[in-house]
């Protein structure tokens, strides 16, 4: 995590250029927004698109976990608003851990009634900028069956697309996570999707 963090930072030194960064699994967020947030010299806000919170306190004995990258996040400081949207697999902890760091979750089953908010959000304001995070198993399975953990019930991609086009941001950096190719068996689907994700967030970042 540490040479994640570092290389990370290695890439802002360079300006104009703005870290994109391909997981692997979710755990690298953490490294990553860190770094961001050290280099920058202040907090961020976070978009969140995932069908799990990954913001547990330790998940099988790990505190550094996929499951846990956001939990560590939030208590280094590095995020003043995180906002996660997509969420379909949620433990009760996982609530508590919301509540505990504020963070502003958005689950599945209420999607259609919180639909015009996320498509017009605007984040960043006295931050030092905006994070996306996109877990590939935000969309539902039926877009995305490349996945470690599936879960029915997601986005579409055209709900995806228009949350990302419509964000009023000075997005800084974005990570695009958890593609299984060894699991992506309709023609390399994921793949495409996943590729078209990054496509989407590189003119996102550049504007």
């Amino acid at each position: 995590m540490n040479v994640i963090s570092e290389s990370v930072k290695l890439v802002m030194e360079e300006d104009p250029l703005r870290p994109l960064v391909l997981g692997g699994d979710h755990s690298i967020s953490f490294p990553v927004v860190r770094a961001v947030s050290e280099k920058l010299g202040g907090p961020v806000d976070i978009l969140h698109l995932d069908a799990h919170p990954d913001i547990y306190h330790c998940f099988e004995g790990n505190k550094y976990s996929h499951a846990s990258s956001f939990a560590r996040i939030m208590e280094g400081g590095y995020a003043r608003r995180l906002l996660q949207v997509g969420i379909r697999s949620i433990t009760k902890e996982g609530r508590e851990q919301g509540k505990r760091f504020g963070v502003e979750q958005y689950e599945m089953r209420t999607f259609s009634r919180d639909r015009q908010l996320l498509e017009n959000l605007k984040l960043g304001e006295g931050v030092k900028g905006v994070y996306i995070s996109v877990d590939v198993d935000c969309l539902d399975p039926a877009f995305a069956p490349g996945v470690s953990h599936i879960e029915p019930g997601g986005l579409s991609f055209r709900n995806v697309l228009d949350i990302l086009q419509n964000l009023q941001a000075d997005v800084v950096a974005a990570d695009v996570v958890e593609f299984n190719p060894q699991r992506d068996t309709v023609d390399g689907m994921t793949a495409m999707v996943a590729a078209k994700l990054v496509r989407e967030l590189t003119a996102k970042i550049s504007k």
